[in-house]
């Protein structure tokens, strides 16, 4: 399965190719305070990007690799948005619990998966490693049984 297209009435979940490296570095690739808590750098020129990208396309083929570019349908924006992944996973596999992790200094990376649904569990102590070196993680999971009781709700 892996990183299939999707679509909702706003959004377009696809696999990034390399024509979308323009977007990519405008949008957040070449921000430092972006790549802060990611495990790359920032860019600084497009044949960076189209090389990640190019090298990330390998992956699409894998049935366990899940990585989509987020685009607004109206637009052609890429954005992101976990909430629609959640679902995607709840709907299409078996699984019964999503986890996510983020570095604890990266705080806006939590309030984005709490909004989502996901439940703080914990803190893996230098567990992740990143542009600022080794780090805490925070921990965050949503079980499917929650999932679906939220859904019930709305």
């Amino acid at each position: 399965m892996g990183t299939t297209r999707l679509e909702t009435k706003r959004l377009i979940l696809r696999q990034l190719t390399p024509t979308d490296a323009p977007q990519m570095l405008q949008n957040w690739a070449a921000d430092p305070a972006v790549t802060k808590y990611l495990t790359w750098p920032a860019y600084q020129d497009l044949a960076q990007v189209k090389a990640r990208l190019t090298q990330q396309a390998q992956h699409y083929q894998e049935p366990d690799f899940f990585d989509w570019g987020i685009e607004l349908k109206a637009s052609g924006e890429l954005i992101g948005t976990i909430s629609v992944v959640i679902a995607y996973l709840f709907a299409s596999t078996d699984v019964n619990r999503i986890e996510a992790k983020h570095d604890t200094a990266n705080t806006f990376s939590g309030k984005v998966m709490q909004k989502s649904g996901l439940t703080f569990e914990g803190v893996l102590r230098q567990r992740g490693l990143n542009n600022t070196g080794l780090v805490d993680e925070a921990m965050y999971a949503i079980l499917r049984a929650e999932f679906q009781a939220a859904s019930h709700r709305e």
